[in-house]
């Protein structure tokens, strides 16, 4: 496991599957910002929700921040945040862009929203194929834990959805807490600048393991 350094908390805002909004925990290193990123840089907020993260990258000083995110209505509470932004509604994905677009890519709290495999490795595809080279990813999102609560949904879902981790709300919403492994897996063409993990509060209020990461694409 690599070392991370502390980060800001900041609240973020998901749309669930069944049209909901959802309110998840976590985390933007502003010291990651100073040393890996120029302020220069254009940034795509992929999964940017009503604006959160836009506004706080502005405020630091990244102008040059897109956001892209699936929900109309999302999108019409972050023109509200950020109009002088460019915000564009869009599969992740299919994303919209030309290859080499941006020089970083930020998934925060998106995984965990797009739970099945083949959608995360298209994901992943189209960030490979809009970063200019040696761009950045920068990952928020949450890992499997190992309370009785959480593992007996992992055990009753894993045939179902084909994966342990993915699982089932009560509000018939799928979402996603990942292993290492595959988080290793999908961030394979990039190298890891840095990780953490830490311990975040979920949608609905729960303690969950979470992680950061910041990967190079090579």
């Amino acid at each position: 496991m690599l070392d991370f350094p502390d980060g800001r908390r900041v609240a973020k805002t998901l749309l669930g599957q069944c049209g909901r909004r959802k309110t998840l925990r976590t985390s933007l290193a502003g010291n990651w910002l100073a040393s890996y990123f120029s302020v220069g840089d254009t940034i795509l907020d992929c999964g940017c929700g009503y604006g959160r993260l836009l506004g706080e990258l502005v405020k630091n000083g990244y102008h040059n921040a897109v956001g892209a995110d699936f929900s109309d209505g999302m999108l019409r509470q972050c023109r509200q945040f950020t109009p002088h932004l460019t915000l564009v509604q869009a599969d992740a994905e299919t994303l919209p862009f030309s290859d080499d677009s941006f020089d970083a890519v930020l998934l925060f709290a998106l995984l965990t929203s797009m739970p099945m495999e083949n959608q995360q490795r298209a994901l992943f595809s189209e960030v490979q194929r809009i970063l200019r080279g040696a761009g950045l990813v920068y990952i928020s999102d949450l890992l499997l834990n190992i309370d009785r609560r959480n593992v007996d949904r992992y055990e009753r879902f894993a045939e179902q959805f084909g994966a342990y981790g993915i699982f089932q709300l009560p509000e018939g919403v799928r979402v996603r807490h990942h292993t290492e492994e595959w988080i290793r897996f999908l961030t394979a063409a990039f190298d890891c600048i840095a990780y953490e993990r830490f311990t975040v509060k979920t949608m609905n209020g729960h303690s969950s393991a979470a992680f950061q990461y910041l990967g190079r694409l090579r």
